[in-house]
């Protein structure tokens, strides 16, 4: 369930609600030992609430028609002593805006399933896999009249972790064989492009394996693979991931849609691969991950002017856009049981999709902008937004085939909001204010 039926929204002033109702049951959820965030086993209190509703009222504006290197800021480990947390505003001048471009509508979809206990074995597990593609599929054509632009699956979703966990080579797959044959034929049947996380054993001689996210392209072809570059360290024996090997490189993918980056899980923590996505220009993240963390995707979102696909395994899948907001997310509820026991059950409820445009401007707080109605009296439905006043800003596009969001902004003298920081700066440094 989405935060807005409608993508083109306002949204009103009011502190947001607790996510979890009071008196809800917390049924205990025991974890592996050793955790894609690297913690030793634990029993923890864990709740469960229902799907989000929206987090503030919303008032419906209108309907919604059819690089050079990024400082990303410090570890957030030592986020303390970085001025990150003071407010420091990330660097916009580097980035290259997509406001000229014309329209680019995207529909991704991404779900909540985990994937504990015995494995089922492969051909079971990839029919489970490929229901949930094609719940994804119907989802769209429901919601937007067309298909899925990308499906994003879980972290390990086709090797889970290993009943036992152990030496990860053990649980691994090959690529060839029934996990690419399936997937080629689902996405030529679905004509979309799908992320599909795995356990890779990497030849039959290597004697090695990598957590690793195979990105299969619209005609069926392996269009890349992702290697997870941080592997979880066990702090007990110093080992990498259950034995893995990590990657090496942070490719970004040209889709025709658009730039896609990819992450996994424990790669959240560290600012790496998320420069490295910034500087090749990713729009968008796909993010499969076994932690279903909402607080550091935001400023990976910000500072790297992305959208962040989160594809977990519990609590819930988010979908984050380059203002940091979440503008779609799907929770776990109660009648879904434990997650530590559903690893083999075909869920309800878990899936989401979302459309959005990767040509966008954030456009802040102005007195003649009032948050959006300008654009909407000058351009009725060619125009779509998501206005927050708790930010005084919001991200605006586009739905006219023929014009441009910043067009639409310079018929009407409003800048974005990576304008306004740059006149900000350079008059600062004629003041001779630092760091300017």
């Amino acid at each position: 369930m989405d935060f807005f039926r409608n993508p083109r929204v306002r949204l009103g002033l009011r502190e947001q609600p607790n996510i979890w109702e009071a008196g809800e049951d917390k049924p205990e959820m025991r974890t592996k030992r050793l955790t894609r965030r690297g913690f030793l086993a634990t029993t923890a209190g864990a709740s469960f609430g229902g799907i989000v509703s929206p987090a503030f009222p919303v008032k419906v504006a209108a309907k919604n028609n059819a690089g050079s290197r990024l400082p990303l800021g410090h570890d957030p480990r030592t986020l303390a002593d970085s001025g990150a947390s003071h407010g420091r505003v990330p660097d916009y001048q580097d980035r290259k805006s997509t406001s000229d471009r014309l329209p680019r509508k995207v529909t991704v979809g991404t779900v909540m399933q985990p994937f504990w206990g015995k494995h089922p074995g492969l051909e079971k597990r990839l029919h489970l896999l490929t229901d949930i593609v094609d719940r994804l599929q119907v989802q769209s054509q429901e919601r937007y009249g067309r298909g899925l632009d990308l499906a994003v699956l879980p972290e390990m979703a086709v090797t889970g972790e290993g009943e036992s966990v152990g030496n990860a080579m053990e649980w691994s797959f090959p690529l060839e064989g029934p996990v690419k044959d399936t997937f080629v034929r689902k996405a030529l049947e679905h004509h979309c492009h799908i992320v599909v996380p795995l356990y890779l054993l990497e030849g039959k001689n290597t004697k090695s394996c990598s957590n690793a996210a195979v990105l299969f392209g619209r005609k069926g072809e392996v269009a890349g693979i992702y290697r997870k570059v941080h592997l979880v360290v066990d702090s007990q024996t110093d080992a990498l991931e259950h034995g893995a090997t990590p990657g090496k490189e942070v490719p970004v993918f040209s889709c025709d849609f658009g730039k896609l980056g990819i992450q996994i899980c424990y790669d959240m923590d560290f600012d790496y691969g998320w420069r490295e996505l910034a500087r090749q220009g990713a729009e968008i993240v796909a993010w499969p991950t076994q932690s279903p963390q909402t607080t550091r995707p935001v400023p990976r979102a910000i500072e790297g002017s992305t959208y962040i696909i989160s594809s977990t395994w519990r609590h819930n899948a988010s979908i984050f856009e380059p203002t940091g907001k979440i503008i779609s997310q799907v929770r776990w509820q109660q009648i879904m049981g434990d997650p530590s026991s559903a690893g083999n059950l075909l869920l309800d409820n878990n899936t989401l999709v979302q459309e959005f445009d990767l040509s966008y401007a954030i456009v802040p707080w102005s007195a003649t902008l009032k948050n959006g109605e300008l654009l909407t009296r000058t351009f009725g439905d060619k125009v779509g937004y998501r206005y927050y006043e708790d930010e005084d800003r919001g991200l605006f596009w586009s739905n006219d085939p023929q014009m441009t969001i910043r067009q639409m902004l310079r018929t009407l003298n409003l800048e974005e909001e990576r304008e306004e920081l740059q006149q900000a700066r350079e008059r600062y440094r004629k003041a001779g204010v630092p760091d300017s």
